[in-house]
């Protein structure tokens, strides 16, 4: 089990180093942390590196105090404004600093201030009351970052409204900013933003034009509210949420793609799109609202990995509908994939997300098989496993691919194993065959090569009848 300490007992050590042993700051504060980490003490949420004496107390103490207090009665907005930038940056600093400002009640009182402004929300805002909800946003996107268990019942509240009633652009970023860091491992968040109905705010938001930063935060939001990556939570909600999402983001997502083919838009498109298709309606609205909408976006962006990438991720969801997989390929998505792995083979993540979309798209389709094979996809796949030997991404995928294109094609085998498949698939086992060694022995085993098959358990034969 992790040990633990307080701030105020770490503080205790370096000042009894400095005082009793006469070490300078500097060598009072390595000796602390030797000594911790010795016992097994995790430090990540202590502040390890200020300058400490009997006379100062923390930065970030001291700065929310001075917080509280300007917030108690009337104030100056630049020496307002000059707080909230020291307590940002003292945020971005570690996660040490931002559990203590949030200790020592940062949260509440940024709040309090954002809450102070929430008359004005609905009417059209002054400069000066816009560069008060930003520095006081931008400042809580720095408190809250890994530490979303601050946000409370004011804080959703306010999210809300502010995406209800605010027109300023920057502010709705901000808060676009805001929700996404208070969804990033936790699930409750989530679930009380969508409880808020927060998808018709995003549905509106996504229609806006001519900001690209807008739409860019807003597609970042929906992506978060699919996520299920809270360990504390044994059954989320991310495929519900996706599932209500998709039914109402992809066809507007899908046509703004048409508009957008481009980078750096592109790519968030697809990224979001592929996020929210978890069922094969919605596989479907994607192939029936923009048929041809994957083929301009590779043929616009042949040279970007980064677009190729994203451009997978979204065949290999849509692939998850047969129609729409057996369409994708009528379309002649084969040699273009091909044609991409070639182009791409030093990239090793676009080797990877390719070759899962040719795992994806050959899986029970002989006639997608040969498709691959025509497109000349065998020697493309060996290159790429003998460019990167050493990334498991790369060699688990291709052996999908090998496995899916001869296991109903095993005429096909032949011009795998000419071109050293085989040597290549034992190389990759020796490296991974604890992480994925299965699948390594599944390609082999429908390549027609020798293999031997691990045998997962055994009986002792303890209970039967002689």
């Amino acid at each position: 089990m992790v040990r633990v300490i307080t701030q105020e007992t770490y503080d205790e050590v370096v000042k009894e180093n400095m005082e009793e042993f006469e070490m300078s700051p500097q060598e009072a504060i390595n000796e602390a942390i030797a000594q911790f980490e010795a016992q097994g003490v995790d430090l990540s949420n202590i502040i390890k590196d200020l300058f400490l004496s009997s006379e100062e107390d923390h930065l970030v103490t001291t700065t929310v105090s001075k917080l509280k207090e300007l917030n108690s009665r009337d104030y100056d907005c630049e020496e307002l404004f000059k707080y909230l930038d020291v307590l940002k940056t003292e945020c971005t600093k570690d996660i040490a600093r931002r559990v203590r400002a949030g200790k020592d009640g940062a949260y509440k009182v940024l709040i309090d201030l954002l809450q102070s402004k929430q008359e004005v929300f609905a009417q059209e805002l002054s400069d000066k009351d816009a560069k008060f909800i930003i520095n006081v946003l931008n400042t809580l996107i720095a408190l809250m970052d890994t530490q979303p268990d601050l946000l409370d019942a004011k804080g959703i509240d306010l999210i809300k409204t502010i995406l209800d009633n605010v027109e300023n652009d920057d502010i709705l970023v901000g808060t676009l900013k805001w929700a996404s860091t208070c969804c990033i491992k936790h699930e409750m968040n989530r679930q009380r933003l969508f409880a808020k109905n927060i998808t018709e705010n995003l549905k509106l938001l996504i229609k806006v034009a001519g900001n690209e930063k807008l739409l860019s935060e807003t597609l970042q939001l929906i992506r978060k509210l699919t996520l299920d990556d809270d360990v504390r939570v044994e059954f989320g909600k991310a495929h519900d949420h996706a599932k209500e999402l998709g039914a109402q983001m992809l066809e507007p997502l899908t046509n703004l793609l048409k508009e957008k083919t481009k980078p750096p838009l592109a790519p968030e498109l697809m990224l979001t799109m592929a996020s929210l298709l978890v069922r094969h309606e919605l596989c479907k609205l994607v192939a029936d609202c923009g048929p041809g909408v994957l083929f301009s976006v590779l043929a616009d962006n042949y040279e970007s990995a980064a677009v190729v990438q994203q451009a997978c991720k979204l065949i290999t969801a849509l692939a998850g509908h047969d129609d729409v997989k057996r369409d994708l390929v009528r379309s002649g998505i084969a040699p273009v994939l091909v044609t991409l792995l070639s182009r791409h083979a030093n990239n090793a993540t676009a080797c990877a997300l390719i070759l899962r979309s040719v795992a994806a798209l050959t899986l029970r389709e002989p006639a997608h098989s040969e498709h691959f094979l025509a497109s000349g996809a065998p020697e493309a796949i060996v290159h790429c496993m003998k460019l990167h030997p050493r990334n498991a991404a790369v060699q688990k995928n291709a052996c999908w691919a090998i496995r899916n294109i001869v296991a109903r094609c095993r005429e096909q085998n032949v011009k795998f194993l000419e071109l050293g498949a085989e040597a290549l698939l034992n190389s990759s086992h020796e490296l991974f065959g604890n992480e994925f060694g299965f699948d390594i022995r599944s390609a082999l085993r429908d390549l027609g090569c020798d293999v031997t098959l691990d045998e997962q358990w055994h009986g002792k034969g303890v209970q039967i009848e002689k």
